[in-house]
């Protein structure tokens, strides 16, 4: 026999899994619940009741999901592999057919259908008749069957399938009851475990917490809330869920009547709306401790009514910090009033709203209560260090109110009678907890007798490192007195008189007697003046290097001159040997003063063995160590090395620095401490 419907004119499968009623169709399967294992009693007894009034050996519900054809219900002997698994493949069904088409199909014989020989449940299972009418939800959506099936062909007309209809929408209403009423049951599931959460939030917080409905009713506390009432005495049962608030404010003792009286106003205008919240700090004393707490109310909409939350925290740490902040304020002023800084504080407007007594020594009136205004007046008019007035807006103060900080900043004050006095100020803007400017803090030193010292000292270092110079110069003089002209002198006596001899043996009419005279004369008066040059208190050899860098780092104050003694080295020399080596030391630090451009000059005293090793390196620009131009000046300084029996080294490249190196015999001395 054929089947009541022709199979090619339902869709096909694989491209139906890919249009929307497919994803409709799961979304309502999802939304049901209804591919759930539990077995409903009424959907057993409808398949029972179905199957025994057609007679048939298998009555199904099934459900077609993406893939898979799922067995909500059945009744009859089901193969037990598919029982177990309660689904097939969705391709192995006939109902993807009734389900797609969302029409009723009869398979009378599949045998006798050309297209359902081959069926996987007749070939598989024995099947050889099948009727299914689709399931189809309230919404439209086909979701599913109900079916029979037989293993032996049968007839099956159309009022047999009206009433298997009837028996598929009472699946579906069945169906779709379930659905809701899972649904409902996970709404109250959902809604208790808000509660849940609700409580365990609120019993997290510090604070006491309350909630109130519209009518002043407490919905909900927290485990503080009700520690507090027990703690204190009280009746947890009058201040929990369940009793009104509001009415525990009215009902409060005398102590509380004021404050009570005045929180239970202010829930009553948060839930009408003529507030958006509402605090109090009250005090709350206990027989054994002071304690203060704060009672806050804000709003809260709960199903479109206007509930209310009430906490309440304790501040007593806070009250008590603050009672201990005015405390160390009168202590800070009465500290600072002692200062012996002039310490002045004034607000966003420039008023001066404290000033110590060293500030009001210093002013010609109390500034309290004055203005930056009334500067000059009460400080003077301030002046730069070069005598040039400073603007008002560049005044420290004014800057600090414009939220910059000034640190050490000199000034001259200049009275209105004439006189003056030298200050540092620093000032820094004063900033409230939340960052806000609000003012600002200086301080003054006053620093006239230490700028009259120091120029004092200026003018006795000015005139020390212009006679040290001067005895160096004298001494320099000397040294090229005697090395050149003195010599010359001296080579030119003896020539003259060697002449005068030769000419006397020769008996050669020739009187050299007053040129001769002329030059010992001169000789005399040469030797006599480099001793007036040189007569000056002799020096140690590490004295006089120390005097030496000193003056190097006066006359070049931008440069950093290091001098490193290592020990072991004597601090006295032989008085030849420490002169020369002063000379080659002076002249390398002239030449890195003049001609170097170094940033750091180093001078390096050691002992290697018997040997004395002078080094004076610098981070300048360097020259070509084998130019003629850069051998000028330097020649001195080896023969002053090799007439000590030494050696002399310039080692330098251009862009590289210089290092001057002398060695010299070293001989007994007196042991130099290291020097840097």
């Amino acid at each position: 026999m054929s089947s009541s419907t022709d199979p090619g004119d339902r869709p096909n499968t694989a491209a139906s899994g890919k249009n929307g009623r497919e994803e409709e169709r799961l979304a309502v399967l999802g939304h049901l619940g209804a591919a759930t294992p539990e077995a409903d009693h009424v959907l057993q007894e409808l398949v029972d009741e179905v199957r025994s009034v057609y007679g048939t050996d298998l009555c199904m519900i099934n459900l077609n999901l993406s893939d898979v054809q799922y067995f909500r219900a059945w009744s009859g002997d089901l193969d037990p592999d598919l029982a177990e698994a309660r689904q097939d493949d969705l391709d192995h069904s006939m109902c993807k057919y009734v389900v797609n088409s969302e029409m009723p199909l009869i398979v009378e014989d599949f045998l006798a259908a050309e297209e359902f020989r081959e069926q996987h449940w007749c070939v598989n299972h024995g099947i050889r008749f099948y009727a299914g009418t689709p399931l189809i939800t309230s919404a439209g959506q086909a979701i599913g069957t109900l079916c029979l099936l037989g293993t032996s062909p049968a007839r099956f007309g159309q009022e047999q399938m009206r009433v298997l209809g009837a028996f598929a929408r009472a699946v579906v209403g069945r169906l779709e009851l379930l659905g809701a009423l899972e649904r409902e049951q996970a709404a109250r599931e959902e809604e208790a475990q808000r509660g849940r959460e609700l409580q365990q939030t609120l019993d997290s917080l510090s604070a006491h917490i309350a909630i109130l409905d519209e009518t002043g009713e407490i919905v909900a506390v927290n485990g503080v809330w009700r520690a507090f009432a027990e703690a204190n005495g009280g009746d947890p049962e009058r201040v929990s869920e369940g009793a009104n608030y509001l009415g525990a404010c009215e009902s409060a003792t005398a102590q509380n009547t004021e404050d009570a009286a005045a929180f239970a106003d202010g829930i009553r205008a948060v839930l009408s709306g003529r507030r958006e919240s509402f605090e109090l700090e009250y005090p709350c004393h206990s027989p054994t401790e002071r304690r203060w707490f704060i009672g806050r109310v804000t709003p809260y909409r709960r199903n479109g009514k206007p509930w209310a939350v009430v906490a309440h925290e304790n501040i007593t740490k806070r009250r008590i910090a603050e009672e201990a902040l005015k405390d160390q304020k009168l202590l800070l002023e009465t500290i600072l009033g002692q200062a012996a800084d002039a310490i002045t504080v004034c607000d966003d407007g420039g008023r001066f709203t404290f000033a110590n007594a060293a500030a009001r020594r210093m002013a010609l009136r109390d500034p309290e209560g004055t203005t930056l205004e009334d500067t000059p007046e009460v400080w003077g008019v301030a002046h730069y260090p070069d005598g040039s007035r400073i603007p008002r807006e560049e005044w420290s103060i004014s800057r600090a109110l414009r939220g910059e900080t000034t640190v050490g900043r000199e000034a001259r004050m200049v009275r209105p009678d004439g006189s003056h006095y030298d200050v540092l100020i620093s000032a820094a803007p004063l900033n409230n907890a939340d960052g806000k400017l609000v003012g600002a803090v200086a301080g003054l030193l006053d620093i006239t007798g230490y700028k009259r010292a120091e120029e004092e000292r200026d003018l006795l270092r000015h005139q020390e490192i212009e006679a040290r110079t001067q005895r160096e110069e004298r001494r320099r003089v000397a040294r090229d007195l005697h090395d050149v002209v003195l010599q010359d002198l001296s080579g030119a006596l003896q020539s003259l008189r060697l002449t005068h001899l030769r000419a006397k043996g020769s008996g050669t009419d020739l009187d050299l007697g007053e040129e001769l005279e002329a030059l010992g004369r001169a000789t005399s008066g040469l030797r006599s003046a480099m001793y007036d040059l040189r007569h000056e208190k002799e020096r140690p050899f590490v004295k006089s290097v120390e005097t030496l860098v000193e003056l190097n780092r006066q006359l070049t104050p931008g440069r950093k001159t290091v001098l490193e003694v290592e020990e072991g080295l004597p601090e006295e020399l032989p008085r030849v040997t420490s002169v020369e080596l002063v000379r080659v030391l002076q002249e390398a630090l002239v030449n890195a003063r003049r001609h170097s451009g170094a940033e750091n000059v180093e001078i390096r005293l050691r002992a290697e063995g018997g040997t004395l090793v002078a080094e004076v390196i610098d981070d300048g620009k360097g020259f070509d160590a084998a130019s003629t131009r850069a051998g000028v000046g330097l020649s001195a300084m080896l023969e002053r090395a090799e007439g000590l029996g030494g050696a002399f080294e310039v080692a330098s490249q251009p862009g590289g620095g210089t290092n001057v190196r002398v060695t010299v015999p070293l001989g007994d001395g007196t042991r130099a401490p290291r020097r840097l």
